[in-house]
């Protein structure tokens, strides 16, 4: 029996999300929209039944959401269109029924993956393995930003087998790929897995400019 994550935190980010214990969840049928709840760090007293603490984004019965961390009768909870614009906040536990233990570690990697700053897209090479291909940005949702050059820009190119449900290389200096764990402390690192619809991903902060990361979690590109 699938029990919901209990890990202990403050708030609810994607950090909260992008975590080996997370699990998937369904809206249930009943209510036209759920919206997502506000966190106590914008507004005091939140998550919480008060109207002021409903925010104007939704899901809908079907919807498939990440989630993590429960706080009394909320979750922690993250949503993520085809499009790359997702939500991350609190939603209500009664709304949601946690998904089988199939679809919580699907198999299925290959696949264009997209958020709001970063693109993978992850093809099937000989024996088993996987190629992981994608760029990424910091600070191109700011128009001045990018008016005057100020874009950080990244990329990840790398091959490897997934083992225990976990897809994860390095990037040595001479742009070899290494195992994970022998890549050195400032190369590129990058480890993910998959959860429900979604591909979740977290970095060394390594693998492009400052401030620039592939951490997140992406929904395939349709």
């Amino acid at each position: 029996m699938l029990a919901w994550p209990a890990t202990a935190s403050a708030g609810c980010v994607w950090s909260d999300l992008v975590r080996a214990d997370v699990r998937v969840a369904v809206v249930k049928p009943g209510t036209p929209r759920v919206h997502f709840i506000q966190d106590q760090v914008l507004r005091p007293g939140c998550p919480g039944a008060d109207a002021a603490c409903r925010l104007r984004s939704f899901v809908v019965p079907g919807d498939v959401v990440l989630v993590g961390h429960r706080q009394g009768a909320f979750v922690c909870a993250g949503f993520q269109g085809p499009r790359g614009s997702g939500t991350i906040d609190w939603l209500p536990v009664a709304a949601l029924s946690l998904l089988p233990p199939a679809a919580q570690r699907p198999g299925d990697w290959a696949g264009h993956w997209v958020a709001p700053e970063q693109d993978l897209t992850i093809t099937t090479a000989p024996g088993g393995a996987l190629k992981v291909s994608g760029d990424a940005t910091w600070g191109a949702g700011d128009p001045a930003r990018a008016a005057i050059g100020g874009v950080h820009t990244g990329e990840v190119n790398g091959t490897a087998c997934p083992v225990d449900g976990v897809l994860a290389f390095a990037e040595g200096e001479d742009g070899r790929m290494l195992p994970y764990d022998k890549g050195e402390e400032f190369s590129c690192r990058i480890r993910m897995i998959r959860r429900g619809p979604y591909l979740l991903v977290r970095d060394n902060m390594g693998c492009g400019g400052v401030n620039v990361s592939f951490s997140g979690f992406y929904a395939r590109k349709r």
